[in-house]
């Protein structure tokens, strides 16, 4: 297969996983997508057990790697396809005085608390937190969604550049 074939059925991957989110039933169809938002907003998060670089290295490979890179600087295969060139995720700690930002991660992975990013106006990343639960399952996935997420967020601390 051809690297622009590839390129192409991962951005449609991706395409179709935003278009699901979009999708994702949410009660009333004429609510607004800040009513959207704050309906399908978590509960406070499940205490999680700390999250693992390990497991987070391999959900990073399955979900974000495409669009940021195999090493995270924003230069997957995708990225050439976007609109905007995703976010060089080794650079997080250095944009915040050396800190790593692990409320600012999860919620950006998370995605159910804004469909807005300060930062860049309206989200073109994936919403995580809905994509990380399976909707055949009628049991609550959060706990298990909220791992997936601590997870990569111990992975995306791991990778940090001075």
């Amino acid at each position: 297969m051809t690297r622009r074939i590839e390129g192409g059925l991962q951005v449609l991957v991706l395409a179709s996983a935003a278009v699901l989110a979009s999708l994702w039933p949410t009660g009333d169809p004429s609510a607004s997508a800040e009513a959207v938002a704050q309906e399908t907003a978590p509960a406070p998060a499940p205490a999680a057990e700390s999250g693992s670089a390990p497991r987070g290295r391999v959900a990073y490979r399955l979900y974000c790697a495409s669009c940021h890179g195999s090493t995270a600087e924003g230069d997957g295969p995708v990225a050439q396809y976007l609109k905007d060139r995703p976010t060089d995720l080794t650079k997080l700690a250095g944009k915040h005085g050396g800190t790593f930002p692990t409320e600012q991660v999860r919620a950006a992975i998370d995605g159910r608390e804004s469909v807005v990013v300060p930062e860049h106006g309206p989200r073109d990343m994936p919403v995580w937190g809905l994509s990380f639960q399976d909707p055949a399952k009628d049991t609550n996935q959060e706990a298990e969604a909220q791992q997936k997420i601590a997870d990569l967020i111990a992975f995306l601390e791991s990778v940090q550049k001075k």
